[in-house]
């Protein structure tokens, strides 16, 4: 049987994939779209605030979260200094946003890997072991606080941080 030479499957290889593009912008906890595009100035406060350093701004100078910088702690520094009502410390914070790992998890091909699961505080990920040595990564929506520690710390880059319109959902693959 012979090789396909255009195809590598060295872990690598594997681990070598490109970043993958945010296709929503997350902006910071106690904010929404209407209340960036309402008052935020693009100053800048909450970028240099954020002790996580997480918080950038957009080509349109308007602030989202970067997981790839590290997770969110919800200490609420960006919005102490936020001088409008862009990010604001007396909203509540209702954060729709949950993990959601894709299909290049490395674990789901093959390669022992739990660092999603090591590094997940409220332990919202777990494994499910199945037949011939894959397990499968689990996410249970109700622990999880989608604060990014899996999207950051994941080796292949398989964990994306979603909207959830589906609070009742408990597990998902």
């Amino acid at each position: 049987m012979s090789a396909d030479p255009t195809f590598s499957a060295s872990r690598r290889a594997f681990l070598k994939l490109p970043r993958q593009t945010r296709e929503v912008s997350i902006r910071p906890p106690r904010s929404d779209e209407a209340s960036i595009a309402a008052h935020c100035t693009g100053c800048a406060d909450c970028v240099t605030a954020c002790p996580e350093k997480i918080i950038v701004l957009s080509e349109t100078q308007r602030p989202f979260l970067n997981f790839d910088k590290g997770a969110c702690t919800f200490c609420g520094a960006c919005a102490e200094a936020c001088p409008t009502d862009a990010i604001d410390s007396s909203r509540e914070l209702d954060w729709p946003w949950k993990a959601e790992v894709q299909n290049t998890c490395l674990s789901m091909n093959g390669v022992m890997c739990r660092t999603c699961e090591d590094v997940c505080e409220p332990r919202a990920i777990r494994f499910k072991l199945a037949l011939g040595g894959i397990s499968e990564p689990l996410v249970d929506f109700a622990q999880c606080t989608g604060c990014g520690a899996c999207a950051h710390s994941c080796p292949a880059q398989a964990i994306r941080i979603i909207q959830s319109q589906d609070q009742t959902k408990k597990v998902t693959a």
